[in-house]
């Protein structure tokens, strides 16, 4: 399932698949649950960490994900009551209005772009065909930030307006897979720097992606043949570089900076001062040449590129499922600082940055899921 939204909290997650379970019988550990990641969907005011995790903690923003929720499962069911036989097809082809969004500027590193660095324009097309040869479902794959605006709207950014424009054709469901986009943002860049468009630009920026998506349907695409549906699971603790006590939290909680940030929202929520962190990664193989791996965290680019790097082009890396553990940078992104890596991480409420060591977790649950 995918879900034009920022994220969603966990406790939505396992409440939705327990829904699923007892409803249909379908077993929790085969559910995925995405989120594209528009940052033009609700946002909690009590904090995005304690959001993440308890999401009561806003009565709006609770009603929010019981709406989605809601949604979500009335799609499940929809889904299962039109059933049918397909055959399954992928494709690639290229999508180009991605940025690396990280570059060293004056000792520091800040949100600027860097042609050089890390980024996967790759756009991955699985389109599953019905006996008459029409199209019933797509899944588009491609790993970019969705923050074309900023604008005071509610938006599905340019994933879910793309869907919208695939789904013009008559009878067919458009899914959007939200790659490891962590330090990838659209490129709309003027005078050497990012700047936020409109939702003229969130359309133009989607029709590129819907055209791109068709010029790969119209030619000719690998049939992958079916082995069946397989899951597997594993979870690892990512660790906090330190967990601050109360005492140090009362001194800097009138900081006017990330310090005091941090300090006013662990205060208000001491339950989150904790060492580690849980990421969660799923692996679901639907056909020969086809395993949609999810992570649920914000992952830069390098973990989409070691996942391709450890099963090959026929894995299809996913961020922001089952949940959002904040951002899993890499080590030397740690080393270096910059929002992804210090920031974040006190604006939000989060003990700390991760310690350097996520990197070789990540990198070895990935072997060992793939593998």
């Amino acid at each position: 399932m995918s879900a034009d939204s920022l994220f969603i909290p966990h406790n939505v997650i396992e409440g939705l698949k327990s829904r699923i379970a007892e409803t249909w019988g379908i077993d929790g550990s085969a559910v995925f649950v995405q989120a594209t990641h528009t940052h033009s969907a609700p946002f909690p005011e009590a904090g995005y960490y304690a959001a993440v995790y308890d999401s009561s903690l806003d009565a709006e923003y609770d009603a929010y994900f019981r709406r989605v929720e809601d949604a979500v499962f009335a799609g499940v069911g929809a889904a299962l009551a039109g059933l049918e036989p397909v055959t399954v097809w992928r494709g690639a082809g290229r999508c180009e209005f991605s940025s690396y969004r990280r570059k060293e500027a004056g000792g520091r590193w800040v949100m600027a772009p860097d042609d050089a660095g890390p980024k996967d324009p790759a756009l991955t097309v699985v389109r599953f065909g019905r006996e008459d040869g029409s199209d019933k479902a797509l899944f588009v794959h491609f790993a970019c930030h969705p923050t074309v605006t900023y604008d005071d709207l509610i938006s599905p950014d340019y994933p879910g307006t793309a869907m919208e424009q695939l789904e013009e054709t008559a009878g067919v469901v458009a899914l959007f897979l939200q790659g490891c986009s962590g330090d990838v943002r659209p490129g709309l860049i003027r005078d050497g720097k990012y700047y936020y468009g409109s939702d003229e630009d969130v359309c133009r920026l989607a029709g590129e992606l819907a055209d791109e998506t068709r010029a790969v349907l119209a030619r000719p695409m690998r049939e992958l043949a079916t082995t069946g549906i397989h899951v597997r699971r594993l979870e690892v603790e990512l660790p906090f570089g330190e967990v601050p006590t109360v005492a140090e939290l009362e001194a800097w909680c009138d900081d006017p900076g990330l310090l005091g940030a941090r300090s006013r929202k662990l205060l208000a929520f001491p339950q989150f001062l904790k060492p580690q962190e849980t990421l969660r990664f799923g692996c679901l193989s639907l056909a020969e040449g086809l395993a949609l791996v999810g992570m649920s965290g914000e992952m830069v680019a390098a973990y989409g590129s070691h996942a391709k790097a450890a099963g090959g082009e026929g894995i299809v890396a996913l961020g922001l499922t089952d949940g959002n553990a904040g951002y899993v940078p890499t080590a030397r992104q740690l080393a270096e600082g910059g929002y992804e890596a210090h920031d974040f991480f006190y604006r939000h409420g989060f003990p700390s940055p991760y310690d350097p060591v996520v990197e070789e977790k990540v990198r070895a649950a990935l072997d060992a899921i793939i593998g």
